[in-house]
């Protein structure tokens, strides 16, 4: 009997960033005649496969910015009007995650990124009543670099899918590493 191997075929991280982000998440249409624009970490329409699951690894500018700091994370579904022959965009929230830094005496490690020095959160949390994801908070273990908090998103169905921020103080730069699978 020969051993079979099995390929899951995942693209190399892109990056999507937003500078001056504010104190809350963009609002989202109920239905949107306008093809999704911002924050664009997957768009079916420009890819050769389907994929099934979103990892995210969220960053900010600052850890100055307070405890209500989050990512949201929304698919789009484009729908073909049979009256008047528009597609019309479906905002669905696949999930929305708190995110803070370690709150170890070490060093929280830097990047640098998008003209600045970036800082990975270390701990993401789901926020209650959104779909649930698998996540990666490595938290407080280590007392200098601290490892990068992670999120695996099931993105199945979704066409588009961005990212939104929200940060409670200051208008830091926030975005995230992304990648499908």
């Amino acid at each position: 009997m020969a051993d079979a191997t099995i390929i899951t075929y995942q693209r190399n991280f892109s990056n999507v960033s937003v500078a001056s982000v504010g104190a809350t998440y963009a609002s989202i249409a109920t239905l949107s005649a306008t093809k999704p624009s911002s924050g664009v970490v997957h768009d079916q329409q420009l890819s050769s496969i389907s994929p099934s699951l979103l990892r995210i690894t969220p960053y900010a500018s600052s850890t100055s910015i307070g405890a209500a700091t989050g990512v949201r994370v929304v698919g789009w579904t484009g729908e073909v009007s049979s009256t008047d022959g528009l597609t019309y965009w479906l905002p669905t929230v696949l999930a929305d995650f708190n995110l803070t830094f370690s709150s170890t005496t070490g060093s929280i490690p830097t990047y640098s990124l998008d003209g600045g020095t970036q800082r990975p959160f270390a701990t993401i949390a789901q926020v209650a009543g959104t779909p649930a994801a698998n996540l990666y908070s490595p938290g407080t273990a280590a007392a200098a670099n601290v490892e990068p908090a992670a999120a695996l998103v099931d993105i199945v169905g979704s066409q588009i899918v961005t990212v939104q921020f929200k940060a409670a103080s200051g208008t830091p730069t926030m975005g995230v590493f992304a990648t499908t699978i």
